[in-house]
């Protein structure tokens, strides 16, 4: 973890370290720091708390693969992302939030409800997606769903005027204001995908192919498209509706109405539904159009 970035004023560190305060959302734009912000932080919390981290960022994640909403606890200090395990995730099916709100606010709320009950501080990274009003929308009703104690806002010249006005005159959530530090800086569209790519080998590195039949399976395409294709992105569910493992569509048989499917999920995981995504990627990590 880089030195750190972020002068937290001690009125902020105060309000963080009180017993009260057990849900911190992060937001702000694309390219802020919020990630970077979250790692100093949980440096900070986890020395005397048990904390959980969401990683609501379904486009650049670091708990979990890209188009999920995924959550982990710290054990010990903080290091890097790569020890902190994922406890559960929820797939949005989609790299960002635009045509995806519901999903991603359901996301959030699901895996919000779990981990804070497992942790006495709860970190909540989210997407940079703030601008006009269907990034106003996401963030003020993301606000409501989970109601988080303090809201750490990392801006650039006043972008989050228009979200956080509607909260000024509220006690809780507590606004801290949180200028976006020099040293971080903007990534290019072929660093996002690139990052995307790496994500996604590295999740299926370890797969088997598997074989289902649409008869014993239910399915749910995002905005109730449910064609099956090769390399589309899907979620293997259990009978009780969790998320179990990301999967990639290998082969469609019409005639026998069989789905191979390549994951790194164990044989011995039951499986009882498909949630189809909104993209295609092989195995390599790469998105296809």
């Amino acid at each position: 973890m880089d030195k750190e970035r972020f002068l937290l004023k001690d009125e902020v560190k105060e309000a963080l370290l009180r017993l009260e305060s057990k849900i911190i959302m992060l937001i702000g734009g694309s390219d802020t720091g919020k990630t970077g912000l979250i790692e100093e932080l949980l440096a900070l919390l986890s020395k005397d708390f048990k904390v959980g981290v969401v990683d609501a960022d379904i486009g650049q994640s670091h708990l979990g693969p890209p188009t999920t909403i995924a959550w982990g606890r710290i054990k010990g200090d903080f290091r890097d992302w790569e020890r902190v395990p994922v406890e559960d995730f929820y797939f949005v099916g989609d790299i960002s939030p635009s045509g995806n709100l519901l999903p991603t606010l359901a996301g959030t709320k699901i895996i919000s409800d779990i981990a804070k009950q497992k942790v006495d501080k709860l970190l909540i990274d989210t997407t940079g997606m703030i601008r006009g009003g269907v990034g106003k929308a996401l963030k003020i009703y993301k606000i409501d769903i989970i109601q988080p104690q303090i809201i750490l806002a990392l801006e650039r010249e006043g972008e989050l005027n228009h979200i956080l006005i509607s909260l000024r005159r509220m006690k809780v959530p507590r606004i801290f204001i949180i200028p976006v530090s020099p040293q971080v800086t903007q990534k290019t569209y072929l660093e996002r995908v690139r990052y995307r790519e790496k994500r996604f080998k590295s999740y299926f590195q370890d797969i088997q192919r598997i074989s289902l039949s649409e008869d014993n399976i239910s399915l749910r395409g995002l905005g109730g498209e449910n064609y099956l294709y090769n390399n589309r992105l899907i979620s293997l569910r259990n009978n009780k509706g969790k998320d179990l493992a990301l999967g990639i569509i290998d082969e469609v048989d019409r005639k026998r109405r069989k789905i191979s499917i390549l994951t790194p999920l164990k044989k011995n995981e039951k499986i009882a539904g498909i949630v189809l995504g909104r993209i295609k990627i092989n195995i390599e990590g790469k998105e296809m159009y």
